[in-house]
This record gives C-alpha cells, structure tokens and sequence, in this order.
C-alpha cells in the first residue's frame, strides 16, 4: 500500500474517533450542569479543557457555553467538531478510490450536517440532537467500513488510527479526573459521585460498568473498568490489544514493520496492562502511570509513521 494511502486512512479515522469523543463529552457535560451546583462547574469545564489540551477557551470569566461553542464551531481548535469532521473529510477525499462510494456519501452527510448547523437558535434546544447526530453519524461511518471494506491493509490503518486516538482519549478523560480526585469537600459525595458517573458516560461506560459493579460508582472500580476491562470497547486494555492485533496483522505483509519498535512497544504495554493490578495502579503515581500509557501509545504513532509512512527510500531498498 502506498504511504500516502496509508496516512490518510489512518487520519481519516483518527479525526472521525475525536469528533465523535468531543460531542459525548460536551453532551455529557452540558447535561450534567442541571444536576449540579454552579459551584462545581469551574471545575468541570477546566478538567474537560485539561482532558482535550486545550486551556482557556471560556474566556477571562470561563463560560461553559463558550467553552462548548469553541469546542463545536471553532475551526482553529484542533479537537472542536467542525475542525475533526473536516480534516476526516478531507483525508477521505485523498483515498477515494479505496474506499466504498457508502464510506464516502456516509462523510460527507456528516459533514454538510456540521457545516450547515446555525448558531442561532443552537443552546436553546439543538445541541443535544446535533452532539447524538456527531456521535450516530461517526459511528455509522466505521460500521459501513467494516461492512464494505475487505480487511486488509486498508481497514488495518482505519482500525490503527481509531484505536490509538480511543485510547489517548480515554487515559487523557482518566488522567483529568484523578488529577481532581480528592479535591472535593468532605460534604461534596454528591457532587463526586455525579463527576465519575460523567467520566463513565464520557466513555459510554456507565450501563456496561454498572452490569458488573452495579450504580456503585467509585473511582477505584471506575478506573479498574476503563483502564484494565478485556471486552468494553473504550477500555485502554481493550484497546491496546485492538492496536496490537492491527499491527501484527500488518506485519504479516511487511518484515519492516514486523521487527520496528511499535511491535516491541504495544507489546510491553499489553503484558503491563494484562498483570497490573488496580491497587498496584493505584498505590503508584496515577498521573505518572497513565502519562507513560500515553507517551507508549505517541511512540507506536511515531515508529509506525518511520516504518510505513514518512520512511526515507534507502530503508525501503532494504527489504
């Protein structure tokens, strides 16, 4: 497969991850503000910023509707809606050819709906409908490549890039909460408890996690969930092994890629994650552990993109 089809399938699925993981979690949070003391909500919309890298995007007086605005319309911010539907549409113009015409009609009614979304009238009433439209319409997408893609190369980089994009999102989400986690007053339980059910339906966990722990939702069982679950799909474990699977079977036709660094990395990273236990997770460093998930998972990106990508022609003479 040419590098160049490779990086826009990969990208192309990588935006479409994001733009769907931005919309959850501004519906989710913007819900979660009529449960909620206006106290709390300073909080909340920093650690969404914190979750997404991006800072102060409310303004001096930090608005949560405008935080939300910038991260839906703003085209300048890298993870708003409008700029991932577009960069996802744009890479799939790139490959049109090797993709199915239901793949490309699928993105682009997604994104004329984006782009032909008003702001008048949006926060009074639209913005839940369009945020499950965003998330439907990005689903939908990745149900009809694995229905009318062959699984081969092609479908591997789709499945590459919208992996390694869930998992950053989800240990970044994790990384955001516990980075919170104790800050709360002794007559706050409410108010803690409302913050990680939000984490759970940030990942569309919560009903999946509560068939297991019940609606006991406490930040020890939460993570053990979205960190160390074999079957929830937006587990980081889940996760990882979906990355490791992509690329040994991408190996499969390629001795470059089968003896890279990404093989060896998503490799120790899946043993870590198969044997750690939570209380070992939990009495180490947490912000420590889950950045070094994600600087594994920026290294698999990077050894991919030497090896299959941005790879000088004297490496490709090679094999």
């Amino acid at each position: 497969m040419l590098s160049r089809v490779a990086d826009s399938l990969y990208w192309m699925s990588r935006y479409l991850e994001r733009a769907e993981h931005t919309a959850r979690l501004l519906d989710v949070n913007l819900h979660g503000m009529l449960d909620q003391k206006p106290s709390v909500l300073e909080q909340r919309w920093d650690r969404v910023q914190r979750s997404l890298h991006v800072r102060d995007l409310g303004g001096p007086d930090k608005e949560p509707q405008q935080i939300a605005d910038a991260l839906t319309f703003n085209p300048r911010v890298h993870c708003s809606i409008v700029f991932s539907i577009d960069a996802a549409r744009q890479n799939t113009r790139e490959v049109r050819e090797r993709i199915s015409s239901e793949m490309w009609e699928q993105i682009n009614r997604l994104y004329l709906h984006v782009q032909q979304t008003k702001k008048r009238g949006f926060w009074e009433g639209q913005a839940h409908q369009f945020y499950r439209e965003v998330k439907e319409g990005a689903q939908l997408f990745q149900g009809i490549a694995d229905s009318t893609m062959s699984h081969e190369e092609g479908w591997l980089f789709i499945q590459l890039g919208r992996y390694i994009e869930r998992v950053l999102a989800t240990v970044s989400l994790l990384d955001a909460h516990f980075q919170d986690y104790g800050l709360q007053n002794d007559d706050s339980g409410t108010d803690q408890y409302m913050e990680w059910v939000g984490l759970l339906k940030s990942s569309t966990a919560f009903e999946a996690y509560c068939r297991i722990h019940t609606a006991n939702v406490v930040p020890e069982l939460a993570a053990t969930f979205l960190l160390l679950d074999r079957d929830f799909p937006h587990a980081v474990r889940f996760g990882i092994g979906m990355i490791q699977q992509a690329l040994d079977n991408l190996a499969e036709s390629s001795q470059a890629l089968k003896q890279s660094e990404a093989i060896r990395l998503v490799g120790k990273t899946a043993s870590a994650l198969n044997f750690d236990s939570i209380e070992y997770i939990m009495s180490q460093d947490v912000h420590l552990y889950l950045t070094e998930i994600r600087d594994r998972c920026s290294d698999i990106h990077k050894a991919v993109y030497d090896t299959c990508i941005s790879y000088p022609i004297e490496f490709a003479l090679t094999f």
